[in-house]
């Protein structure tokens, strides 16, 4: 699936918006998904979930654990959509 950085940004500020009620105001890349947006470990695995259901990805559990901003989402979400589709992932392992 091939989207531009824009497409991505879109996709997941509109899950953010609609899925976690997160305030239009709050939807830049700097802001911290627990301190800011007050978003816990329940809704971190709700939002790899609408990301691999939306998206049709595989995310990788380790390198989500990682992510801690909006923009760290968005680097996530284009690096797996970059990955090349024969490169092993929980999926097709």
């Amino acid at each position: 699936m091939a989207l531009s950085r824009e497409d991505i940004i879109e996709h997941v500020n509109r899950t953010l918006k609609e899925e976690f009620e997160v305030a239009e105001d709050d939807l830049q890349a700097d802001k911290l998904l627990r301190e800011d947006l007050e978003l816990d470990s329940l809704d971190a695995v709700d939002m790899i979930v609408a990301l691999e259901q939306a998206l049709k990805i595989r995310v990788d559990e380790e390198e989500a654990k990682k992510i801690r901003t909006i923009g760290d989402i968005y680097d996530f979400v284009e690096k797996m959509l970059q990955a090349p589709a024969d490169a092993p992932t929980p999926a097709n392992v």
